[in-house]
């Protein structure tokens, strides 16, 4: 995990409280700690969405319901397949996934899936590398 995800998840930790009380102040508190966070998501494990909150003045990527299907579907998807693995590897901390337009890191926290989407420029250094090791790597074996 990068230190930069590292030292967010201590950011992070200073506002969990406002998450057992409300969803809406954990998104405010969420977004007045770090200004790149662009969206934040919150569901329960029925996959319930209790919180779906783009920051103000940011353009969503979606249509609110391709929004709502992301936020329904995905945690299912990604988050409780990851999960199997716990029994081997440990307590799951986080799943980062970037695409080309967004940074999404998933946490779980007790019964809740916590979904924080990022512009695409904020690093994660180690897997920014790793990328770029694997696009030379394809390029060389492509030949």
């Amino acid at each position: 995990m990068s230190s930069e995800i590292e030292s967010s998840q201590s950011v992070y930790a200073s506002f969990m409280h406002c998450l057992e009380m409300d969803p809406e102040k954990f998104a405010e508190a969420a977004f007045m700690k770090d200004s790149r966070i662009r969206y934040v998501g919150i569901i329960d494990n029925q996959f319930h969405i209790l919180l779906s909150k783009m920051r103000e003045g940011v353009q969503s990527i979606t249509t609110k319901d391709q929004e709502h299907n992301f936020v329904q579907l995905m945690p299912p998807i990604i988050v409780d397949a990851v999960e199997k693995l716990q029994p081997l590897l440990g307590k799951l901390d986080n799943v980062t996934v970037r695409y080309e337009k967004v940074l999404m890191v998933f946490f779980r926290v007790e019964n809740l899936t916590v979904i924080f989407s990022f512009n695409p420029d904020v690093s994660t250094p180690f897997i920014s590398a790793l990328s770029e090791t694997m696009r030379t790597l394809t390029s060389y074996l492509r030949g």
